[in-house]
Parts: structure tokens; C-alpha cells; sequence
């Protein structure tokens, strides 16, 4: 089991850009860790069926913190595993609290498509944008503001039509990445 185990959690670690490296969360995770899909207790056989390019997040709780978070069903430590259509709703969902213009601009988390998101003055990608916006809290957060496209001066700054820049403090742990995309 703790080998069919380390291998997921391999795999998923190696398709998102932020986590822990495998060795060092598993070392002192027990033999069976309760799992969590998007907030809710799932089982091996759920999550094996995931593509890792759906997955935005994921966090280990070891089983100290994990036994203090969720009493004696954590003894053996968990893991959380947060999709990219739950990120995008949670910080959707956040950035309308931040933004009047962000709420009229984006009516679902869908719409994001006419949006550039930049983060601390470095373009995302679509696809890196749900696992990084996602870690963003009122502990971490600036600012944001929506730039439309059209009022600026150059036409090839972006392929969108609108330009989120949204200004954090780095949130504690986050692995900088070399390649912003």
C-alpha cells in the first residue's frame, strides 16, 4: 500500500509546480493517510482515476498535524488534493470580494478565458494560474487591479483582452519557479 502510495503521490507531485518533495512527505507518513478530493474524503481508487493535468494543489499533512486537524482518523497523516476547477472557484470567488470590477468582469469562473492573469508583475499561464491564484489569502494579498487591453498603448502585450495583475506577499512555502509559465 505505502508503495502504490508514494507512486501517486510522485506523480501528482511531479505534473503540479509546488509541494513537497516525495521523500521527505513520506517519510514519516503511516501506512494508510486519509485522502481528500476537493475537501471531501475520498479513497486510492478516486484519485488514480484523476488526470494530473486536473490537479492544481496538493498538501500533505503529517500525521502529527493531520491527528491535531482531524483527531484519531489523521494517525496516519493526509492528503489533500485540490482540482483546477476547485482552485479556480476559490479564487474566483475571493477576487470578487477584492474587486467590484473583477465581479461585472467575470461572471464565472469560466469567463477567466478574456483574462491575463499577472502575478507580482509575471504573466501566468492558463495553466499555472489555477495553482498559483489558488494559495492566495487575505494574509498574502495587495492588491488587484483589471487593465482593459484596448486602453493600453500596444497592441502585443497580451493575447487577452484583459490584464488581472494582482500583487501578494509570497505566500510562506511557495517554491519560486524558475519558468513563470
Amino acid at each position: 500500500m505505502k508503495e502504490h502510495l508514494t507512486f501517486i503521490i510522485v506523480l501528482l507531485l511531479t505534473t503540479t509546480s509546488f509541494g513537497q518533495l516525495p521523500k521527505k512527505a513520506m517519510k514519516k507518513m503511516g501506512s494508510n493517510p486519509i485522502l481528500f478530493l476537493d475537501s471531501a474524503e475520498t479513497n486510492m481508487n478516486t484519485l488514480q482515476t484523476l488526470n494530473p493535468f486536473d490537479i492544481s494543489n496538493i498538501t500533505i499533512l503529517k500525521p502529527k498535524k493531520a491527528k491535531k486537524t482531524l483527531g484519531e482518523k489523521g494517525v496516519d497523516g493526509a492528503i489533500y488534493v485540490t482540482t483546477v476547477k476547485t482552485a479556480k472557484n476559490i479564487y474566483w470567488n475571493y477576487f470578487r470580494t477584492k474587486s467590484d470590477e473583477y465581479r461585472e468582469l467575470l461572471a464565472t469562473p469560466q469567463a477567466d478565458t478574456i483574462v491575463q492573469y499577472v502575478l507580482n508583475g509575471q504573466p501566468l499561464s492558463d495553466s499555472v494560474a489555477p495553482r498559483s491564484l489558488f494559495l492566495i489569502t487575505d494574509k498574502n494579498f495587495k492588491s488587484i487591479k483589471i487593465v482593459d487591453k484596448e486602453k493600453l498603448l500596444s497592441d502585443n502585450i497580451v493575447p487577452k483582452r484583459y490584464v488581472v495583475a494582482i500583487t501578494v506577499k509570497r505566500p510562506k512555502g511557495l517554491a519560486k519557479s524558475s519558468d513563470p509559465n
